[in-house]
C-alpha cells in the first residue's frame, strides 16, 4: 500500500475523491483550475509485425490566474501546467510504425512542466506572451484535431513535428509569442522558440531552465480568421502558417561521409541550412440543428519547404458531427482520412536497411490513415470515444529487422476523458 499511495493513479484517484470539496471550497476569483485524465487502449487484432494490446494515459493540471481580479495588475494572466504521462505505444510495440495510434503516449514517462507563460493584453488588440511553452500549443490548433485518438490529427497534424523538431505537448522551451487581433475574426500571430532537444530527455522534467544552449531557433507565424457560436451561425476557422528552424537537422538518408547510413551503420549526417514548412487548416460548419447540433467539415495540409526530412506532405480530411441521435446533443460522430507522403531519402533509407537484413524492395511511401470515432458524452465531465482505425502500408520505421511490408492493421481503440472542473463544477 506504501507504494500505490505514491503512484500517479493513486494521486489521480486522491484528487477526484478531494474535488467536491475543492468546488465547494473557497478558490479565489480570478483563479481557474483544471483536472484532466486522458486514458489511451489500442488493440490490433488484424495487421502489425505482431498482434498485442497497448495503454497509455496522461494526467494534466492547470492554474490560470487573472492578475486584474487578483492583484489589479491590468490585463494579465498566468498559466502554469504541468502533466504525467505512462503507458507503452501499440504503433512502436505491435505494428512497427511511427504514426502513434494513441495521442496519450508520450517516449519520456513521468511528470513534466509543460508550460509557465505570462500574458500581458493590451487594449489595441495586441498581446505578448513569455516564458516556457510548446510551439503546438499556439500554432496550427483546432478543438476539432483532438475528437479523435490516433496521433495523425491529435494533438497536432502529423509531418511538421517530425520534420522540424518543434517543441510539442509536453515539451516546452522559452518562448515568446506576439499576437494581434484585427477584430474578434482576423488574427496574426509570431513567435519564437528555443530548440534544445536535451530539454526533451528523462530526468528534465521541464525544469531546466537554462538559456543559450540551444541548437536552434524556431520561429512560426500564422494569420487566421475565426468565427464561433457566438458571431456566427455557421463558425468557421481558416488558419495559414510556417515554420523555420535554423537547425538544420539530420538527413534521413547519408552518413557524414555521402554514404547510405542504412548500410554502413553509421549515424545520419548534420545538415546545413535551414529546416522549414507550411501548413494550412479549414473547420467549416455546414449545418446546425437546435443548440448546438451542427455538422463541421474540415481538411489539414502540410508541406515540407526546407532541408530534407523525413515527411514530403501530409494532408487530411473529415467531418464531426456533434448531436447524433434523439437526446444525445454532446456526443460526436467522427472521421478523417490521412495521407502521409515520405521523401525520397527516408524510403531509400528503409529500403537499404531492408537489404542489410536480407530483403528486397522499398515500403510504400504513402502511409494512409483513417479513423472513425463515436464520443459518448457519459456524464458531465466524463467522455468514452471508442474507434476504430486502419493503417494503410504502415511504415516499418520502428521494424529495424523487417524484411518485407508490413501487412494493413486494423486498430480497436478506447479513449476515456475526464474533465473534473466539469464533472464538479468548479
Amino acid at each position: 500500500m506504501s507504494i500505490l499511495r505514491h503512484t500517479p493513479l493513486a494521486l489521480l484517484l486522491s484528487a477526484a475523491l478531494a474535488a467536491p470539496a475543492a468546488a465547494e471550497g473557497t478558490v479565489p476569483k480570478g483563479v481557474d483550475l483544471t483536472l484532466d485524465f486522458v486514458g489511451n487502449v489500442a488493440s490490433n487484432p488484424v495487421g502489425g509485425v505482431e498482434q498485442g494490446t497497448e495503454g497509455s494515459y496522461w494526467i494534466m493540471a492547470q492554474s490560470k490566474f487573472d492578475l486584474d481580479e487578483l492583484f489589479g495588475v491590468h490585463n494579465t494572466d498566468v498559466d502554469a501546467q504541468w502533466a504525467w504521462f505512462a503507458g507503452r505505444n501499440l504503433a512502436r510495440e505491435k505494428i512497427g510504425n511511427s504514426i502513434s495510434a494513441q495521442q496519450t503516449w508520450r517516449p519520456v514517462a513521468g511528470g513534466r512542466l509543460t508550460r509557465l507563460t505570462v500574458r500581458h493584453r493590451f487594449d489595441n488588440g495586441l498581446s505578448i506572451t513569455a516564458g516556457r511553452a510548446p510551439v503546438n500549443s499556439y500554432f496550427n490548433n483546432s478543438v476539432l484535431n483532438c475528437v479523435f485518438m490516433s496521433n495523425a490529427m491529435c494533438l497536432t497534424p502529423y509531418g511538421a513535428i517530425t520534420d522540424l523538431g518543434i517543441t510539442a505537448f509536453p515539451n516546452s522551451s522559452w518562448a515568446g509569442i506576439l499576437r494581434y487581433d484585427v477584430n474578434d475574426r482576423w488574427y496574426v500571430q509570431g513567435g519564437a522558440f528555443d530548440y534544445n532537444n536535451e530539454l526533451n530527455k528523462a530526468g528534465k522534467n521541464g525544469l531546466d531552465f537554462s538559456v543559450g544552449e540551444g541548437t536552434g531557433t524556431i520561429t512560426a507565424y500564422e494569420a487566421g480568421y475565426q468565427t464561433s457560436f457566438a458571431n456566427d451561425r455557421l463558425p468557421r476557422t481558416y488558419r495559414l502558417g510556417m515554420y523555420r528552424n535554423t537547425d538544420g537537422g539530420k538527413s534521413s538518408y547519408f552518413d557524414a561521409n555521402g554514404n547510405s547510413a542504412a548500410l554502413t551503420g553509421k549515424p545520419t549526417a548534420m545538415q546545413e541550412g535551414a529546416r522549414a514548412g507550411w501548413y494550412a487548416m479549414a473547420d467549416q460548419t455546414v449545418w446546425r440543428g437546435e443548440g448546438k447540433r451542427n455538422l463541421a467539415l474540415f481538411a489539414r495540409a502540410y508541406v515540407n519547404t526546407g532541408n530534407e526530412a523525413p515527411v514530403d506532405q501530409f494532408a487530411a480530411v473529415g467531418f464531426v458531427k456533434t448531436g447524433t441521435f434523439a437526446g444525445r446533443d454532446q456526443d460526436t460522430l467522427a472521421m478523417f482520412v490521412s495521407n502521409t507522403h515520405f521523401s525520397d531519402e527516408q524510403i531509400a533509407f528503409l529500403r537499404d536497411r531492408r537489404v542489410r537484413n536480407g530483403g528486397s524492395g522499398a515500403p510504400n511511401a504513402d502511409e494512409i490513415i483513417a479513423e472513425l470515432s463515436y464520443g459518448w458524452a457519459v456524464h458531465k465531465g466524463i467522455r468514452l470515444m471508442p474507434n476504430l482505425q486502419y493503417v494503410i502500408n504502415p511504415d516499418p520505421i520502428y521494424a529495424p529487422t523487417r524484411t518485407t511490408d508490413i501487412p494493413d492493421a486494423l486498430i480497436v481503440g478506447l479513449r476515456v476523458d475526464v474533465h473534473f472542473a466539469q464533472l464538479f463544477g468548479w
